[in-house]
């Protein structure tokens, strides 16, 4: 047990230091591909910028709203798009939480997920009611109330066969994990396939740091697919020992940082270099676009630089695409041929 939370201990610190060596504008070495980018599909015009009370570490979009969770407010904030005007979301007044991790929206029922840091409490919100729902404890599978079938995909490390694995887990049977996914096996608690997710109204993706193996889980047919992003870098072992437990090797290079969906297509944030960067003397991130039904590359475009401050989020909401610039959030027309 001690050594499952020395893992899980790991793993955390190691995506805070790749969201802080993202945050510092820092260059480690970088992941090249002879693949040149094109262009030439999609167009960006920008809308609005909006600037929050503080760095935004987590960021949604739903129904005409941006949410922005802001730590050092401990506090998720609100922009109405049509009104222009921000709002406190949700604060520590309705339930105390050091800190969120991640932050689910189903737009179906307008209820609201929002998961603490340790695993174990899950809070559905509701904002038409204006109070805490449900809390949920996926060690006991206990909930207060029914609530909506909305499953979530999670990592975590099996001890016994020593490998990393993509599991689902539905809200209303959080012990009843479903295991989607094995990844490669290194001795690396799981850190080498460390990464994120998103979704759209189907699918749900994840999506390593360190390798262009995308999974795709489409929830309605109950089934996996792989998506390979155009470097096609693969799964390394980007751990190294420290005692008890593994620590991020300082040689891992980070290729994927963020992404978002819509629903026909993938957008992920690649620090790779392709050969047009590298001809243009180019070192920025680029927005590689792929298309979820068959996986292939459908074109890529390029963030306006704002304030030399990086992209640390994505989503998307209709024709409009947002990314978080630290405490700024940029939202921009997004279209194509």
């Amino acid at each position: 047990m001690k050594r499952d939370l020395l893992i899980l201990f790991a793993l955390l610190c190691c995506a805070m230091i790749t969201t802080y060596i993202l945050a510092k504008g820092a260059e480690p070495d970088r992941i090249f591909t002879s693949h040149t980018r094109n262009y030439d599909r999609f167009t960006l015009q920008s809308v609005d910028t909006v600037l929050f009370p503080g760095r935004v570490s987590i960021m949604k979009a739903a129904q005409g709203n941006i949410y922005g969770y802001v730590y050092s407010k401990k506090t998720i904030f609100r922009y109405n798009t049509d009104l222009h005007q921000t709002d406190s979301f949700f604060t520590n007044s309705i339930l105390p939480l050091d800190i969120v991790t991640r932050l689910e929206v189903d737009t179906s029922t307008h209820t609201f997920y929002i998961f603490d840091d340790t695993g174990k409490k899950i809070i559905t919100y509701q904002p038409g009611s204006g109070k805490l729902d449900s809390i949920m404890y996926p060690d006991t599978a206990r909930a207060y109330k029914d609530i909506s079938h909305t499953a979530y995909m999670i990592t975590s490390f099996d001890t016994s066969k020593k490998v990393a694995q993509l599991k689902l887990r539905n809200f209303n049977a959080p012990a009843l994990d479903t295991t989607l996914y094995e990844f490669r096996r290194f001795e690396d608690g799981g850190l080498s396939a460390d990464g994120f997710y998103t979704r759209n109204t189907r699918n749900h993706f994840y999506i390593p740091f360190y390798n262009g193996g995308i999974i795709r889980y489409d929830e309605a047919n109950n089934n996996i697919k792989l998506m390979h992003t155009i470097d096609n870098t693969p799964p390394l072992n980007v751990a190294v020992p420290s005692g008890n437990i593994y620590t991020r090797s300082s040689k891992s290079i980070v290729v994927n940082s963020t992404a978002t969906a819509d629903d026909q297509y993938l957008y992920i944030l690649s620090y790779v270099l392709s050969e047009d960067a590298v001809a243009s003397n180019y070192k920025g991130p680029a927005v590689d676009v792929y298309n979820i039904q068959n996986g292939d590359y459908e074109g890529s475009f390029r963030f306006p630089g704002y304030q030399s401050k990086p992209v640390l989020q994505l989503a998307k909401s209709a024709d409009t695409l947002i990314a978080v610039y630290e405490n700024n959030i940029l939202l921009f027309k997004l279209t194509s041929k």
